[in-house]
């Protein structure tokens, strides 16, 4: 596994300005934030994409990596609930097509490979670089939720426990882990290890402008990152 610094100066000495994907959660995984199991293959390699599906196994997402697409969502670069080989390939060929329409001149150079994975809560856990106040970091409902609700908090770096506590305090996000109306409490614990991990990075790297993890699924036990975008300055 690379280490953050490697990761982002080999995106650095390309010229490029976001981490790819699966860089993006190379680096997450590098400070101890889980993602999805996930396998990175030749877009042009059939073969090789269906063996990634069978070690990973069915549903799974796939995802286009592409250094032009950086809104994957808006380019129909993802497709999910991906049930057997059949739609795999249906899936591939066809966001291929809508890459290149949507995204004149984008090349896909990969397809992401990842595990689908069951429902639970999902926030924004995210960080950013304020010209005027420096790093911060953000917290709130994430997935559809984000701007319907508006529920995001912020922080400015560094903070203390107490101080991380009292912005989630404040978001619905943070009532929702606590339980809800009967609905059982959720692992807090790794919703704040997963932003003292995003301010470890903002503070640690100033070659990061901003990191979005949107959603990061959280359980009874546990909390994934199911996406992660990193932009650089």
């Amino acid at each position: 596994m690379k280490t953050p610094t490697e990761i982002i100066q080999t995106a650095i000495g390309e010229g490029r300005k976001a981490l790819l994907e699966h860089e993006a959660k190379e680096l997450a995984r590098a400070v101890g934030i889980a993602v999805p199991r996930y396998e990175l293959v030749d877009a042009h390699d059939k073969q090789a994409l269906f063996m990634a599906a069978k070690r990973l196994g069915f549903p799974l997402a796939l995802k286009a990596v592409s250094p032009e697409v950086l809104h994957k969502t808006d380019a129909g670069a993802v497709a999910l609930d991906i049930a057997n080989y059949e739609e795999l390939v249906e899936a591939a060929d066809s966001m291929k097509k809508r890459v290149s329409e949507r995204v004149p001149g984008a090349m896909i150079r990969y397809f992401l490979l990842e595990e689908m994975m069951a429902p639970g809560l999902e926030l924004l856990i995210g960080g950013l670089r304020d010209v005027q106040f420096g790093p911060a970091v953000a917290f709130g409902l994430g997935g559809i939720w984000v701007e319907a609700l508006k529920d995001t908090a912020f922080g400015i770096l560094p903070m203390t426990d107490r101080e991380t506590l009292d912005m989630m305090a404040g978001t619905k996000a943070g009532k929702f882990l606590k339980g809800f109306r009967g609905s059982a409490p959720l692992d807090e614990k790794s919703a704040i290890s997963i932003i003292k991990a995003v301010s470890q990075l903002m503070t640690g790297f100033t070659e990061i402008q901003e990191i979005d993890l949107n959603p990061v699924r959280v359980y009874p036990a546990g909390a994934v990152a199911l996406d992660v975008r990193v932009i650089l300055r």
